[in-house]
């Protein structure tokens, strides 16, 4: 491999994985990742694998989805906190042809949750695919306070190439409980315990107060996230971005809040006037609702 090829694969993997959940991606290199550009490029605009320009957008958290805005429909259905749902998103990448002009956005997985609220909890069922070879199950157990902060959790991590030396080292289990003031963390069999003063959220519980993120954009509102499977990432905050409307046929408004912290990608949170969460987009790699049921 030259050296060149070496350091731009090296740096694609270390931007997946960062991401969290992007390490098989990562193994099967740029080659395959171009391909599924391709495909979904055929798909959404019938130009047998012709690049697509970028359309811009109004907003700028929507950059990393504009292809795939051109053929997005937001789903039926509305966010009731009160009764079990079925929340499903497109795991969606971002890549440009070799001049950088033709951005195409290739659907590479999906994400599906179920929640089930109960008088002072909310569970939440996770299971994610990405690619053949990814995938992630878990639960999560979330109290029903302002903030939806995260009670417990287990999740499994699974990479199965088909080496078994390799699927061994990429296993990853984790377990967690969360008492307030400290976390107890057990993985792959380790245990250890954790200081966790400010509130401690995960992914999952905040698609149920996304259309309250405006409340929570005061500087001092630090919290701390569950980010499986890479553990807790501290000093997290939410900030209130710009507000406009989505692309397409009706003109729905939106809003988007930014989440930054240590050793987060910048990472938007897209809200629709109903409170439901269309989009989170986080540069390679973001997320698009699909259905509620």
């Amino acid at each position: 491999m030259k050296r060149r090829d070496f350091l731009a694969q090296s740096i694609e993997a270390t931007l997946l994985t960062y991401l969290g959940g992007g390490a098989a991606l990562a193994a099967r290199g740029r080659t395959q990742v171009d391909k599924a550009a391709k495909k979904r490029t055929a798909r959404v605009a019938g130009t047998g694998g012709v690049g697509i320009k970028q359309v811009p957008s109004h907003v700028a958290a929507l950059n990393p989805v504009s292809a795939y805005l051109q053929s997005y429909v937001p789903p039926d259905g509305i966010l009731d906190p009160t009764r079990r749902q079925t929340l499903a998103f497109d795991i969606v990448g971002w890549g440009t042809g070799k001049d950088r002009q033709n951005v195409s956005a290739p659907i590479l997985g999906e994400v599906t949750v179920v929640r089930t609220p109960s008088s002072d909890v909310v569970q939440y069922e996770v299971r994610q695919k990405l690619g053949k070879e990814e995938a992630m199950t878990g639960r999560f157990r979330c109290r029903t306070d302002r903030w939806h902060s995260l009670e417990e959790w287990q999740y499994e991590y699974v990479l199965s190439t088909g080496q078994e030396n390799i699927d061994r080292l990429t296993r990853t289990s984790q377990s967690g409980k969360n008492t307030g003031e400290q976390v107890t963390v057990r993985t792959d069999g380790a245990e250890s315990v954790l200081a966790c003063p400010a509130p401690l959220l995960c992914r999952y519980g905040i698609l149920d107060i996304a259309g309250r993120l405006k409340e929570f954009c005061e500087a001092e509102h630090a919290f701390t996230m569950l980010h499986e499977p890479s553990g807790l990432r501290p000093g997290q905050r939410f900030r209130q971005d710009a507000g406009d409307v989505l692309p397409g046929g009706r003109k729905r408004p939106i809003q988007t809040i930014l989440q930054t912290g240590p050793a987060t990608v910048p990472t938007h949170w897209i809200v629709d006037e109903q409170g439901r969460p269309l989009f989170i987009t986080a540069f390679l790699i973001s997320w698009a609702l699909k259905s509620i049921v």
